[in-house]
């Protein structure tokens, strides 16, 4: 049986993006066995020069160790770095976009991936087709719940609207129009108009901020990207929405409808844009019985500890240990 580590990825103090390191903190928790990634590859140099090395095929790793890669779809190789030269790679993907798709479909058939989990669904079903010997298995995204807390009362909040997650130019644009930004507290994304510097510089600054916003603005990348529309998946932005108990107003993935039962989206009226979040604004205390059966069951569905369990017995049940 061939023993399965997690290439850890740390959680830093000034980590503003914690979707991996939340991952990788669950499995920790949950007794999984890990490494940590040698400081050196920190060095450019040497990354380059064992990615060379990784691009001419070459793997002697040992046969009876495994390692468990968080990674985006573009970056498979480059976030498996030293360890494809030890053991077999059994990635863990996030943003697995279609104009990913090619590299990733070069790096997989590469490392000779054998097992491989995603976070979106359709993407499954378009590469279970490429690599029918290869076993993929979906795992809808997750959080460390002890990251977001209720907040107060939405009547009680002072942020009006929050767009997070992926920009939606046309939709945003329709507020603009309407003076909405004027008439209300808004904020705009997570980044400032550089497209590079984060709003809130650290993690909590931007939880804080979240938990007191009464409407959250969130649409799938399958709606803002034309070149993404037949990747339809869950992200984390309507999980931390959720346990924030925001109105969220935009469009519900199918994956999050599937999972629940019912949709906690307040679906969005793109001709009327403005008008519906004024709406919502003037009656927000009507939504408090929404946001609080929202959160309500994001704290039975939402935990990277229930995707940790299952990630547990498919590895076991595919030949792999996951603990010492």
């Amino acid at each position: 049986m061939k023993s399965v580590q997690l290439v850890n990825v740390p959680r830093g103090k000034a980590d503003t993006q914690v979707y991996m390191q939340s991952f990788c903190q669950s499995w920790v928790t949950n007794g999984g066995d890990y490494v940590s990634r040698p400081q050196i590859l920190r060095k450019k140099w040497f990354k380059n020069m064992v990615k060379g090395i990784s691009l001419t095929g070459v793997h002697w790793g040992n046969s009876s160790d495994a390692y468990l890669v968080c990674s985006r779809g573009q970056h498979l190789l480059k976030s498996c770095l030293p360890f494809n030269f030890k053991g077999e790679i059994i990635p863990m993907l996030w943003d697995c976009w279609p104009y990913t798709w090619k590299s990733l479909e070069h790096d997989l058939r590469l490392l000779n991936v054998k097992l491989c989990f995603m976070t979106a669904s359709d993407v499954i079903d378009r590469f279970s087709k490429i690599f029918p010997d290869t076993k993929f298995v979906h795992i809808p995204e997750g959080l460390d719940m002890s990251d977001y807390v209720p907040g107060l009362p939405l009547s009680e909040r002072n942020i009006d609207v929050y767009e997070i997650g992926r920009k939606y130019p046309a939709y945003h644009q329709k507020l603009i129009e309407a003076g909405l930004d004027k008439k209300c507290s808004f904020i705009y994304l997570n980044k400032k108009p550089d497209g590079k510097t984060f709003i809130f510089d650290t993690f909590e600054k931007y939880r804080n901020a979240l938990c007191n916003s009464k409407i959250t603005v969130s649409f799938p990348a399958s709606v803002t990207d034309a070149v993404n529309t037949s990747v339809e998946t869950l992200t984390m932005r309507y999980w931390e929405s959720m346990l924030s108990r925001c109105v969220i107003v935009g469009y519900c993935p199918k994956e999050l409808y599937n999972l629940l039962g019912y949709n906690p989206v307040v679906e969005a009226d793109i001709s009327h844009a403005a008008a519906q979040l004024e709406e919502i604004l003037s009656n927000i205390s009507s939504y408090q019985s929404l946001v609080d059966r929202n959160r309500e069951v994001a704290l039975k569905n939402a935990a990277w500890d229930y995707r940790i369990e299952f990630i547990f017995k498919v590895l076991e049940q595919s030949g792999y240990s996951v603990h010492s």
